[in-house]
């Protein structure tokens, strides 16, 4: 982990060193970076908000989004290989076909997590150096900081949140670590260790963090709401942790907090809305021209939309083709119309005439791909194109879509997820579950045969709504980097890896090596690199992985 740490001070340290230089008249003079961090920053809150931004611009590095995208798609049903060509660039090609059959080594690139501990020390070295400005600076006061550490406790989380899920036990660093000249030994942590301590944090950063953040004149800049941690993010996050840790009464409680304050959020913005959710409505009985993917288009083509809680802001004038390399080589983008993923074929196959995913009455196929050629459904979504009446796209050559943490219909089957799941569950849970994920499907149904197609009747048990409420977030959370980790806590859940077995038999065309494997439930979660292990002698590797054993044979 050394070379991680190293690559995180030197980010920190160079943001530091620019500053620096703008306010010095000799910028020639070399200062150690150490001492620049430590001595000659951190004196003004501008230089905290310097700071503050580098985490974001972390989570909006290529690098980073990657991950987030392979960890939590890669490995699920939803998506296989591409027609790569040489329009698709960026793409580790030699690596990637391995990674979607299932061939995970401790060399691939999914098992770096750096860039993920590269934005945890930018959270830790805000957190351990920014309280002392409020002695140097006197416009720095303490709700301003309050705020910010809010931020920052969640930026941080919402790694460690991911790092749990993908790898299980890790290194648990709470301390900046910016001195190459020491040692970096850290031993990995119980998952139950590191997800009591993000709620911990979370539970403090929920009555600091701020409801919204001023509009800026500049739409790039980070301070626009939807880019910056708000309380509705860090409830968004706190609900997934208890989701994913079992605490289903707690998981629902901060659900209900999200979906009352949107609620409050459409009143005051006399949002007309159908039925108990304020979702957006997918046509607009207002608009001059009727476009029945007008809910889609407000949340993916222009982004930032009503429904929308957190996601990385990818639209940045500067830099274009860098801030969309990720969607450029994993989805496509304007000018390539197939990226290195595809959906898979069972989920295209027959979708706009009905299929085991979607009805046949349901739009959403039409917003999530294209058929590019027999069985091969290049991935719309993500891809900067608005959706038109007829299904086609009108693509937008002038931006990227931003990658979606968190947004209204994702925590809403959360809370149907936790209903279904209390040890209590009783029959108004289960009508509560039911109601709030028909909703999100009758919102992609639209006539009003269609919308009403679904009966409580049939998922009146807990195993048939457990169903419904799994299969309603792959159609609506399609390719949002959610349903490998869907699959995951239910396994964790069920004790046993009968999910993945399905998804083997859906997704290989070999199914039965993948099989062999993911039967074994430390194969659900990811190999440490062996970068890190040569480094930091005190991590263990996953025993799945520690043979030559784990080489699939299927291909």
């Amino acid at each position: 982990m050394r070379k991680v740490i190293n690559n995180i001070k030197y980010s920190v340290a160079a943001l530091c060193t620019l500053v620096c230089m703008s306010s010095c008249e000799d910028f020639l003079s070399i200062v150690p970076l150490n001492d620049i961090v430590l001595e000659n920053f951190w004196e003004n809150e501008s230089e905290v908000n310097t700071v503050v931004t580098s985490c974001y611009s972390g989570i909006a590095d290529g690098n980073f989004l990657k991950q987030a995208m392979m960890w939590g798609e890669l490995r699920s049903d939803n998506v296989t290989k591409g027609l790569i060509n040489d329009k698709v660039i960026y793409v580790n090609h030699i690596q990637l076909p391995e990674m979607l059959e299932g061939n995970i080594l401790p060399t691939h690139d999914i098992a770096d997590w750096s860039s993920f501990y590269n934005v945890i020390n930018r959270c830790n070295t805000v957190l351990h150096y920014a309280p002392d400005v409020l002695d140097r600076d006197p416009d720095f006061v303490e709700s301003e900081w309050l705020a910010m550490e809010a931020e920052m406790l969640t930026l941080r989380a919402l790694c460690y949140f991911y790092l749990v899920r993908s790898f299980r036990d890790v290194p648990l660093v709470l301390e900046p670590t910016i001195d190459d000249s020491k040692p970096f030994m850290v031993p990995a942590a119980h998952p139950d260790t590191v997800l009591n301590q993000l709620v911990a944090d979370l539970r403090k950063a929920e009555h600091n963090a701020l409801k919204e953040y001023p509009l800026s004149s500049d739409p790039y800049e980070i301070s626009y709401t939807k880019g910056r941690i708000t309380q509705q993010a860090v409830w968004s996050l706190l609900a997934d942790i208890y989701l994913w840790m079992g605490k289903y009464d707690e998981c629902v409680e901060y659900c209900e907090k999200v979906i009352e304050a949107k609620i409050e959020e459409a009143e005051e913005e006399r949002m007309i809305y159908e039925g108990n959710y304020p979702l957006l409505a997918n046509v607009k009985a207002s608009s001059s021209t009727s476009n029945k993917h007008q809910a889609y288009n407000e949340i993916f083509g222009t982004g930032n939309s009503f429904e929308s809680i957190f996601e990385v802001q990818i639209d940045y004038p500067y830099d274009l083709e860098k801030r969309g390399d990720l969607l450029r080589a994993y989805y496509g983008a304007a000018d390539v119309d197939m990226g290195a993923y595809s959906a898979s074929a069972f989920i295209g196959d027959g979708a706009t005439e009905g299929n085991v995913i979607f009805a046949k009455t349901d739009i959403r196929p039409y917003e999530l791909f294209d058929v590019d050629d027999v069985n091969v459904y290049s991935i719309r979504k993500y891809i900067s194109s608005m959706i038109t009446d007829d299904g086609s796209a009108t693509k937008i050559l002038q931006r990227f879509t931003n990658w979606i943490f968190y947004r209204l219909t994702d925590v809403m089957l959360m809370e149907a997820e936790a209903l279904v799941e209390r040890n209590d569950t009783l029959q108004n849970d289960l009508r509560k579950a039911f109601d709030i994920t028909n909703a999100v499907y009758r919102r992609s149904n639209l006539s009003a045969e269609d919308k009403d197609s679904l009966a409580f009747t049939t998922y009146g048990s807990q195993d048939k709504m457990r169903e419904f409420v799994l299969l309603e977030r792959q159609r609506e959370l399609m390719f949002e980097g959610k349903r490998w980790f869907d699959l995951v806590r239910k396994a964790r859940r069920d004790g046993t890896n009968g999910p993945m077995l399905d998804l083997a038999k859906r997704k290989y065309n070999k199914p039965d090596a993948v099989k062999s494997k993911w039967i074994k439930p430390d194969m659900l979660y990811l190999p440490i690199h062996e970068n890190e292990l040569k480094v930091n002698t005190l991590l263990k590797q996953n025993p799945e992985y520690e043979t030559d054993e784990t080489i699939s044979t299927s291909k």
